[in-house]
């Protein structure tokens, strides 16, 4: 009898923290995205802010903040109150690239709570549609005849689209100046009007290639991608042991109560197992998923590693 009340009276305690995380439901909670509208974060996030809202019970709005390849909008939720109404789209540049380039205002590692990674896919390396480069092979001659002279877009500095092309530089002994924009949207504009011949961009690329305003070379990951089939990787189009993987996660700031990030985590296994949300994000090239908080804290530490590494070897310089 009394282990049954102590029971009893345990979960009147821990009831109340499963559902006290938005107690202000007039509140939004706000999910920033350090990219313009358009990008890959930006279509994740407006893809699952529908059906979070219904799981958490309270209004999601998305908050774009571009600029500095996302280093603003990562500071500006390093600063945010942990109360769980202001969240972010995490992307490799801000936790596991810039880290590794400069000093930032922020510790990727002390300033956030990890909640749960959201999406893994390919980057794309595509050209313009009246370019003559019709491969890998193709665009690798042009490269080398142009001296250093060729040019890449990536949608900022410190952005996994720089990082792909510097490994793609290194892996294959060629150079390239990097031409940064503030987002994967404007860099994608200029290299389908020719202002620079090609771009890693993120799979935001898919419905250009779709509509023939793109050519796509190659996907970035070490195995073909599911969502642009009968592209071929760069390894096996010409550059061995090419493997770059890119993500989206939810972090919160530091300090928000692990109640309210087990919240979100169960809430958000729930969004990305849902097959119409999944479906959706398999039209712009992602595949959705999901992990534990612990998991996605050791992916960040993993890829801080490995990227520092390319950087170093490369000798990337922070802008």
């Amino acid at each position: 009898m009394f282990a049954r009340r102590a029971l009893v009276f345990s979960l009147a305690l821990l009831t109340p923290l499963a559902h006290a995380a938005w107690p202000d439901s007039s509140k939004p909670i706000r999910v920033v995205v350090g990219f313009p509208p358009g990008g890959g974060a930006d279509a994740l996030a407006r893809a699952i802010a529908p059906a979070l809202s219904d799981q958490l019970k309270a209004n999601v709005i998305i908050d774009n903040r571009p600029g500095a390849g996302g280093l603003i909008a990562t500071d500006l939720v390093a600063k945010s109150a942990p109360d769980g109404y202001t969240l972010y789209i995490a992307t490799p540049g801000s936790f596991t690239i810039w880290p590794n380039l400069r000093k930032l205002a922020y510790d990727p590692q002390k300033d956030f709570a990890p909640v749960s990674v959201l999406v893994t896919m390919p980057n794309v390396l595509v050209t313009g549609a009246d370019t003559p480069y019709k491969d890998v092979q193709g665009l690798l001659a042009a490269v080398r005849s142009a001296n250093g002279k060729f040019s890449y877009a990536s949608g900022g500095n410190g952005t996994i689209g720089q990082i792909a092309a510097e490994q793609f530089k290194m892996l294959a002994g060629v150079q390239m100046q990097h031409v940064p924009y503030k987002g994967t949207t404007p860099a994608l504009t200029d290299v389908m009007g020719g202002v620079v011949p090609i771009t890693f961009s993120d799979p935001s690329a898919k419905p250009l290639i779709a509509s023939g305003n793109l050519r796509v070379l190659a996907v970035t990951t070490a195995k073909r991608s599911p969502q642009f089939p009968g592209v071929p990787t760069v390894a096996e189009a010409g550059v061995p042991g090419y493997d770059v993987t890119n993500w989206y996660g939810l972090v919160a700031p530091a300090g928000t109560p692990p109640e309210v990030v087990t919240q979100l985590n169960k809430a958000l296994v729930k969004v990305m197992a849902d097959p119409d949300i999944r479906h959706r994000l398999a039209v712009s090239g992602m595949d959705a998923t999901s992990d534990t908080p612990q998991q996605f804290a050791k992916l960040l530490d993993s890829e801080r590693a490995k990227w520092g590494n390319l950087i170093r070897k490369a000798g990337i310089q922070g802008d």
